[in-house]
């Protein structure tokens, strides 16, 4: 069969000259974007797209970014690949089939109500052989593709591969640290219940204990008795706001806004509330009461602060979470583990945390946290 006459196709050296200029710059999901668009046009056909298959077996796809006559399929879609052509790609490095496409796939139901009539794909792989998808054209004329054609394409499809891994591995990244704050929390809690259950009440039998012998006691040890008592009473105060800044059982118990309200109670400083926590999962209620905790007790220590305002209601799809002092300001996250833990556990809930502290002018920490994390 003759090669393709298609107006506008490029082939060979023109062909990866327009592909690489069109791409040049772009990263990320812009790079997949640019990438099925430039290869359309050079290839003057009717679809392009990346799929990522969803195990290496490429049964299932979900497509990426997708060209189809002269504009992106913004919506994003996955379909099964058994008796289509994309089921094929994972055997080989490249597979063409120039015409006939739907006489030789008759269940590709896709391609006969879109009337295409030609395939060609390279398999994407990672760096250590694993399928990962694929990079597809399709028109609805017979088209040929010589060895310069798909050696072109096999290069983008080298960048796209090494997307879909980099993508792969922050995917892994995220549930790290996601399996990392959830253990952490966990640990949290059963420390926070054993201080709970535990050692404060044992505190609370000895209170109770020596304010009995003070009863029967004169002179000297009764004083010391009731030295021994505020001494106590400071050390279950101290307690209570350890197993409170582990993780509080107010929260699990009664909420997000009763466990602020219980973590103000003792606060020097005025703190304004206003809180609305309806509906809201336990991760994203854990995440807006550490920003808060973490903020009152910053304000506390360093800001030399009077005021504090902690504002925390659902906008949209989002919660947000405003903490706002009267303080010094000059707050660096950067310096210590405080912040940036805050910011890892708000990341690993896609949302973000952002702090705002100018010299002399207070600091105001923001968090904005899907509600659908």
């Amino acid at each position: 069969m003759p090669p393709s006459t298609a107006p506008g196709r490029l082939r060979g050296h023109e062909l990866l000259a327009a592909v690489a200029a069109g791409t040049a710059g772009a990263v990320g999901e812009q790079f997949l974007r640019s990438l099925v668009r430039h290869v359309a046009e050079a290839f003057a056909a009717k679809l392009v797209h990346v799929a990522e298959a969803s195990d290496p077996s490429g049964m299932h796809v979900r497509v990426l970014a997708a060209w189809y006559d002269g504009a992106f399929i913004e919506e994003p879609f996955e379909y099964d690949t058994a008796g289509q052509p994309c089921a094929v790609v994972t055997d080989y490095p490249w597979v063409s089939f120039p015409d006939a496409l739907t006489e030789r796939f008759p269940d590709d139901q896709a391609a006969i109500d879109l009337g295409l009539q030609s395939y060609l794909a390279v398999c994407l792989r990672s760096s250590d052989g694993v399928h990962l998808g694929h990079l597809a054209v399709l028109d609805a004329r017979p088209m040929e593709a010589g060895e310069e054609d798909v050696a072109a394409l096999r290069i983008f499809a080298a960048r796209a591969s090494a997307e879909l891994e980099r993508r792969n591995q922050e995917r892994a990244l995220e549930a790290s640290r996601a399996r990392v704050i959830e253990a952490s929390d966990a640990e949290r809690r059963r420390v926070g219940r054993d201080l709970h259950d535990g050692a404060q009440q044992r505190l609370v039998a000895v209170s109770n204990l020596l304010r009995a012998a003070q009863m029967d006691a004169d002179g000297r040890t009764a004083e010391l008795i009731a030295m021994a008592e505020d001494e106590l009473a400071q050390a279950h105060a101290e307690l209570r706001e350890l197993a409170r800044g582990l993780h509080p059982v107010a929260l699990a118990e009664r909420g997000l806004k009763a466990a602020l309200e219980s973590l103000c109670a003792t606060s020097s400083m005025q703190v304004e509330l206003d809180v609305v926590d309806d509906g809201l999962s336990d991760d994203v209620a854990a995440a807006a009461y550490f920003v808060a905790a973490e903020s009152l007790a910053n304000a506390a220590r360093y800001a030399g602060a009077s005021r504090i305002d902690v504002r925390i209601r659902p906008r949209g799809r989002e919660l947000h979470v405003e903490v706002a002092d009267d303080g010094v300001g000059g707050a660096d996250p950067t310096c210590g583990t405080g912040l940036s833990g805050l910011a890892d556990r708000v990341e690993v809930l896609r949302g973000c945390l952002d702090v705002e502290s100018p010299p002399g002018a207070g600091t105001r920490v923001h968090a904005s946290i899907p509600l659908a994390a």
